[in-house]
């Protein structure tokens, strides 16, 4: 063969789906040592091992001709773009049917790394399952000492994304921040550098720095509104305006939230209004007026109704519900309770984390509003599942509101246990070990 190519890996892949081990697969053909080199691209086989190695695979394959590989990767390239810019779903999932590979491989080593970083950031954009990315994960992190410049910014920016989704926070913001010095030096068209900004802002927000989500997310902005993406420029304005409106500027939240709703209006980009209110919601209810956060909440919800958005629909009842305990209103929590579980039974997905959370979320207000004696059962369930699902914030919230709960039955030793638990949460999520950092 003469040079890489990706058929180490192919064979590989094939192996560990047909479940047979590295020693079953080369006995008779090579030693097994030589085949985990041949799966690692250590080596350059023979065609006569790779024909045997295939052959007891029962795998038909075909090496894809260079000319045709550079105008494949050209092709996908154009369509990765359009799919991070736009991130329609249903076309994602059309484009990588159309760019899957099933019995081809690349002869250019180069090729298949890029092609694998496209591929990663399209089931990112989807939010496949960690199973369903865990392999091709496993060959960005396994390739990327051979990567070239423009390969390692890719790589840091998908693998920061993948962290990003999982909850791991600074590990995805060291990667991003290892590509800082990438951005300008390669190759990158703009459409690129407001991506890799973007992405950047979203996970700053999540390290609570918001002065710099701000500086970030206004550099992709730039970007998004000279070349008329309405949505992403939608999602700017709304990053800048929670980063303002965490840093207590609601003067300044409330203007960027005002300027993504008048291109909502503008463009008629009407899956988007329920967020814009949903936000501007949230932003009159940490000022204490519930009255209108209330409100807001409810044209929200109008407007995901009229839009089909059942998973956002969740999360203006839950807000709502939030407000009118604020008031201590037993009948409005039990009444919006009440519509939150009739939303969730009626989902073809009811028994997804996210509508199980929010089950939880509900089961919780309506014990804390009803005249039974389950609140302490409730939470402790509440609590446990929060913990499962690693949701630091809820697990801190209900420690709260369950050890209040045991203080005021005089059980202290157990709303010690639950202080003691909100206080390591609380620590958690500020990313400190010390009370002397906080």
């Amino acid at each position: 063969m003469g040079k890489m190519s990706s058929i180490g890996y192919t064979i590989k892949q094939e192996r560990l789906n047909q479940q047979i081990k590295q020693s079953v697969l080369a006995k008779g053909i090579c030693s097994t040592s030589y085949l985990s080199k041949i799966e690692n691209n250590s080596t350059v086989p023979s065609e006569e091992v790779i024909t045997s190695l295939l052959k007891r695979l029962n795998l038909e394959i075909e090496k894809l001709p260079s000319e045709e590989e550079k105008k494949f990767i050209e092709a996908f390239y154009e369509e990765y773009k359009r799919a991070v810019m736009q991130r329609d779903k249903k076309w994602i999932r059309e484009t990588l049917e159309k760019y899957t590979i099933g019995n081809s491989y690349f002869l250019q080593l180069k090729n298949f790394y890029t092609y694998n970083l496209y591929m990663f950031r399209l089931m990112l954009i989807l939010n496949e399952k960690t199973e369903v990315l865990q392999s091709i994960f496993d060959v960005i992190i396994k390739s990327e000492n051979d990567f070239d410049e423009k390969q390692r910014f890719l790589g840091n920016l998908n693998i920061g994304l993948y962290f990003y989704l999982n909850g791991d926070y600074y590990k995805a913001l060291n990667r991003l921040e290892s590509s800082v010095k990438f951005v300008n030096n390669v190759s990158n068209e703009e459409w690129e550098i407001a991506d890799f900004h973007n992405v950047l802002s979203l996970i700053y927000f999540r390290c609570n720095q918001f002065f710099n989500t701000i500086n970030h997310a206004s550099k992709s902005l730039g970007y998004y509104k000279d070349n008329l993406l309405f949505e992403r420029a939608i999602d700017s304005y709304i990053v800048m305006g929670v980063a303002h409106k965490k840093m207590r500027r609601y003067e300044e939240a409330e203007k960027n939230y005002n300027l993504a709703k008048k291109l909502v209006i503008d463009y008629k980009v009407v899956h988007y209004e329920g967020m814009i209110y949903q936000n501007i919601g949230s932003l009159y209810a940490v000022q204490a007026n519930q009255e209108k956060a209330i409100e807001y909440y409810k044209l929200s919800l109008k407007s995901k109704e009229e839009n089909d958005n059942a998973e956002g629909y969740l999360i203006s009842i839950l807000s709502i519900i939030k407000e009118y305990s604020k008031q201590n209103n037993h009948v409005e929590v039990l009444s919006w309770c009440k519509k939150g579980f009739e939303v969730i039974e009626n989902l073809e997905n009811k028994f997804s984390i996210e509508n199980r959370s929010y089950s939880c979320h509900l089961d919780i207000y309506r014990a804390c509003y009803s005249s039974t004696d389950d609140l302490e059962v409730v939470l402790k369930r509440g609590i446990d599942y929060f913990k499962l699902i690693h949701d630091d914030r809820h697990v801190q919230k209900y420690s709260i509101l369950l050890a209040n709960y045991y203080f005021k039955e005089s059980k202290f030793k157990a709303a010690n246990l639950y202080y003691q638990q909100a206080i390591q949460m609380l620590y958690k999520q500020n990313f400190i070990t010390n009370w002397e950092d906080l």
